[in-house]
This record gives C-alpha cells, sequence and structure tokens, in this order.
C-alpha cells in the first residue's frame, strides 16, 4: 500500500509532503518539508523506516537551514541507539523518533499503542530538533480523548512543550492539530487549469 499526504502548518509559510508505503519489510515513510521556525526558513528532507509492527528502526534526515547538515539515527531488536555511527545510551528507554515539525511521527507512537477512550501511555522518545538538528530524550505522554469512525481525538503532551490536541484518521494519521498542523485533501491540492 502506498498513499501520498501533504501538510500544512496553521500559521506560518510551508508545508510537508510525505510518500507512506507499507509492504512485507516494515512501513517506510519518505518526506520533502519546507517550513519557518523561530523566524528561520528551513527545508528537509528525511527517511523514516519503521518494522512491520511500526517500531521505529532508522532515521535519516537533511536539513537546510544556513547551509546542510544531515544525521542518521538508527535502533537496533536490543534497544541500542547510534547517532551517526556512535551509540547514544543515554536514549536507551527510548521507543520512537519525535522531529519538532514534523506531524507524521505522531503516526508510529499511536500506531503501537492503540489507546482506546479514556486511556494513556507515556514514553521516552529521541526527540530531534529540526533548527539546531540536535537528538536528546524526553517524555512523550497520549492520552486517547474521545473514537469515532473515520476520526479520534488525542492530548498529545511533550515534555518541555505545551500540551496539543490531534485529531487522527483510522490509520492514526494526522488530519489536524489545533494549533500547529492541518492535513490538505486531494481536492484542496488539485489546480484549476481553467481560465
Amino acid at each position: 500500500m502506498q498513499q501520498t499526504l501533504v501538510w500544512k502548518p496553521r500559521y506560518t509559510p510551508g508545508v510537508e509532503t510525505l510518500r507512506l508505503s507499507q509492504d512485507a519489510s516494515g512501513i517506510h515513510a519518505t518526506s520533502h518539508l519546507m517550513q519557518v521556525i523561530k523566524g528561520n526558513s528551513i527545508v528537509a528532507n528525511y527517511l523514516i523506516d519503521c518494522d512491520a509492527r511500526w517500531r521505529f528502526r532508522r532515521l535519516w534526515l537533511k536539513v537546510d537551514n544556513h547551509g546542510q547538515r544531515s544525521l542518521c539515527l538508527q535502533r537496533d531488536l536490543r534497544g541500542n541507539w547510534v547517532l551517526n555511527g556512535e551509540l547514544r545510551p543515554e536514549l536507551q528507554q527510548c521507543q520512537h523518533v519525535m522531529l519538532s515539525a514534523s506531524p507524521f511521527t505522531h503516526t508510529p507512537v499511536l500506531q503501537r499503542s492503540a489507546l482506546e477512550t479514556g486511556q494513556s501511555d507515556e514514553m521516552q522518545v529521541a526527540y530531534v530538533d529540526l533548527l539546531e538538528l540536535k537528538v536528546e530524550p524526553r517524555r512523550q505522554r497520549y492520552q486517547c480523548l474521545r473514537q469515532r469512525p473515520g476520526e479520534s481525538l488525542y492530548r498529545s503532551q511533550v515534555e518541555d512543550h505545551a500540551s496539543e490536541e490531534l485529531s487522527m484518521d483510522d490509520q492514526a494519521l494526522l488530519l489536524k492539530a489545533n494549533e500547529r498542523f492541518l492535513r490538505l485533501s486531494q481536492r484542496e491540492l488539485t489546480v484549476s487549469t481553467l481560465v
């Protein structure tokens, strides 16, 4: 299965276009995003690989913000994290990766958690700041507020950040985040050729 998803920030210029595919080897997401973060214009490309059960395996990320920088972050079957070839023991308790400016990285967490209404889950994530390109462990908490066909509502709280409400579709793909992102439909993306 393959699909293309597009999100835009609600109050700043930008767009993220992500290609999601699932096959026997797992889940693969490739993305191109442009955003303004704290007054800085960035362009980023990333690739995230998860196994067939949505467990994080690898992130490759390239960011252009006054010069190009990149990183490669991997997690093996024993839970060891390696950043650009160096073991990062402080990430040992992390289960997933969270990118500061991408709504997609909520999806693997929610797919794995499978929360029912009223349930919550707290975990460590490897938080990647796209502006500074640094990786650090942070606590992440999700609570399922409501479920109905086609849409579920969650509260998300990342350590040291304000909580936000996430509206997700049946595949745990973000429809909107209350103050940050909005997913565009195919109809909204169609360009009219009529003059």
